[in-house]
């Protein structure tokens, strides 16, 4: 955490402001070749609760964001495809945060591997259909409760929907 003394010369005022500084992020909205999306479901500290994510996490030091997705979707999950692609580079919140989040797109995914977790994680994989995790973020359903999550598979909904691949 960084203390900003930031002023409004207009108000004659000074405030001192937090920024979280922080690691840019990867996401990825994985698909495998039977059309089941790769779900990770793990506790998440900050509301203490256990929630239903894309696989996800933080980019090593001079990673480029393609690489880490890779490394992320093996390492949390098993699964690997060469069809990789990026959706969106955003700032996560950049009124407190200075990182960006990748979103990926991963298609044609197969489990490769056995889960690598990091010594603080827990994870259970789990396959949903791609058309049932797509009615999740429009009725309301309260399966999705992380906002990086649902922005990834709204951003996956709408390309594979631009792009004709969604049946």
């Amino acid at each position: 955490v960084i203390a900003k003394e930031c002023s409004l010369n207009s108000k004659n005022i000074s405030h001192t402001f937090y920024t979280l500084e922080m690691k840019d992020w990867v996401n990825v909205f994985a698909i495998t070749k039977d059309k089941t999306v790769v779900m990770v479901r793990q506790h998440r500290l900050g509301k203490n609760l256990v929630t239903l994510e894309v696989p996800a996490g933080m980019m090593e030091d001079g990673e480029d964001p393609k690489d880490a997705v890779i490394r992320e979707l093996a390492e949390e999950t098993g699964y690997a495809t060469d069809n990789i692609i990026l959706l969106k580079s955003i700032n996560v919140n950049p009124a407190i945060q200075n990182n960006v989040c990748h979103f990926f797109l991963a298609t044609n995914c197969e489990k490769i591997t056995q889960t690598n977790f990091d010594d603080t994680e827990e994870i259970e994989t789990e396959l949903i259909p791609l058309d049932e995790i797509f009615k999740t973020p429009d009725n309301g359903n309260e399966l999705i409760q992380n906002s990086v999550a649902l922005l990834s598979i709204l951003l996956a909904k709408n390309y594979l929907s631009e792009h004709g691949d969604l049946k």
